[in-house]
C-alpha cells in the first residue's frame, strides 16, 4: 500500500501506468490463447487460461489498491471522476479477456474453417488497438510535464482518434465474423453457436474499452 501512496505523490498517472501494464499482460496472452483453440491444443488453452486469470487477479490487486488510496482531489487538470473512468476502461479490457478464457473452456468448440480467418484477423485487430491503447497510458507522464498542452498533446489527440478508427474496423470485422457464424444453421451445434457469438462480443468489448480509454484521455485534453 505504501507503494500506492508514493507513486501518486510523484504522479497521479503511475499506479494508473502500473495497472496497465497489468493488463498488457492479459492482452500479450490473447493471440495465443486463440492460436491454441484453433489448433485444438485444450491442454495449452487451459494453461493460457490459467496465466490470463493470475494476471487479470495481479491488476485488480493494483485497481483495488488505487481506489482504496485514491485522494479526494488529484491536482493538475485530472478529474477524479475522469481518472476513475480511465482506470475502469483498464480494467474491462482485462475482464473481457478473463471472460474469453472461461468460454473458451466451457466446452470443446468446433472450428468451422468458414470461421477461421475472420476470426483471425478480428484477434489480431483487437490486440493490436489494445497494445496501441497501453502505449497511450504511457504517454501520460509526458502529458503531464507537458501541462497536456503542446506538441505532446497533438501527439496523444491524435492516438486518441486512431483508436477510435481501430474501434470501428473492430465493429465491421465482428458484423463480418457474426454473419459467417450465423450461416452455418444448423451443421453447428447450438451450444457451438451461442459461446462462439459470446466469443465475438467479449473481443468487441477489449476493442471498445480501448477507445474508452481514447475519449477518455480526450476529456482530460479539453480542460
Amino acid at each position: 500500500m505504501r507503494s500506492i501512496f508514493s507513486m501518486f505523490a510523484k504522479s497521479p498517472f503511475k499506479p494508473l501506468t502500473s495497472h496497465m501494464d497489468k493488463v498488457r499482460d492479459c492482452v500479450d496472452q490473447v493471440k495465443p490463447l486463440f492460436a491454441a483453440q484453433l489448433s485444438g491444443d485444450y491442454d495449452q488453452v487451459q494453461k493460457i487460461s490459467e496465466k490470463i486469470v493470475q494476471q487479470e487477479y495481479e491488476a485488480d490487486k493494483i485497481k483495488n489498491e488505487i481506489r482504496d488510496h485514491l485522494p479526494q482531489s488529484i491536482f493538475l487538470a485530472v478529474d477524479k471522476r475522469d481518472f476513475n473512468h480511465l482506470l475502469s476502461a483498464q480494467d474491462d479490457i482485462a475482464d473481457a479477456i478473463e471472460d474469453l478464457t472461461v468460454i473458451l473452456r466451457i466446452r470443446r468448440l468446433s472450428n468451422p474453417d468458414i470461421l477461421r480467418e475472420p476470426l483471425k484477423l478480428l484477434v489480431d485487430h483487437v490486440v493490436m488497438s489494445a497494445h496501441s491503447a497501453c502505449d497511450l497510458i504511457h504517454e501520460l507522464e509526458n502529458l503531464l510535464e507537458a501541462s497536456f498542452g503542446g506538441v505532446e498533446a497533438e501527439k496523444v489527440e491524435k492516438a486518441c482518434h486512431q483508436l477510435a478508427t481501430y474501434e470501428w474496423e473492430a465493429d465491421k470485422m465482428q458484423f463480418t465474423l457474426a454473419q459467417k457464424l450465423f450461416s452455418l444453421g444448423d451443421a453447428l451445434p447450438a451450444g457451438d453457436l451461442l459461446l462462439w457469438n459470446e466469443v465475438n462480443k467479449k473481443l468487441g468489448a477489449v476493442a471498445d474499452n480501448s477507445e474508452l480509454i481514447g475519449k477518455t484521455l480526450k476529456i482530460f485534453l479539453a480542460k
